[in-house]
């Protein structure tokens, strides 16, 4: 399953900016060694923003929170601010070939009698 993850870090005192950028070193290995892993699909950094977006394949969102919390050495200054799952075309294409027009249309509820 993919994700789009977009995260903020949120550098506070006492850490330095010697001290983050040391960590993002450390979080730069991490970050190649998941792209090499294919875990990582893309990795961009927000041009002039404290913000980095991702496109992540995990087999879950509770997989994809293990290796948020446990692998990554910024994990305590990365606040995620968006987590998006996403369907790729192919597997798209075969819910609506396969299920989507199969299934009963959905029935709104009627809508609230006014006064």
């Amino acid at each position: 399953m993919l994700f789009y993850v977009q995260m903020r870090w949120k550098i506070e005192p006492p850490l330095t900016l010697d001290q983050f950028w040391e960590l993002e070193r450390q979080e730069i290995d991490v970050a190649l060694q998941t792209i090499k892993e294919g875990k990582v699909r893309g990795l961009y950094k927000v041009a002039a923003q404290p913000r980095v977006i991702g496109i992540i394949e995990a087999d879950s969102i509770d997989d994809l929170d293990r290796t948020a919390m446990g692998r990554l050495p910024l994990r305590n200054l990365l606040e995620f601010e968006v987590v998006w799952a996403l369907r790729d075309y192919e597997s798209f294409a075969v819910d609506v070939r396969e299920g989507y027009g199969r299934l009963p249309a959905a029935k709104l509820p009627d809508p609230p009698v006014r006064q």
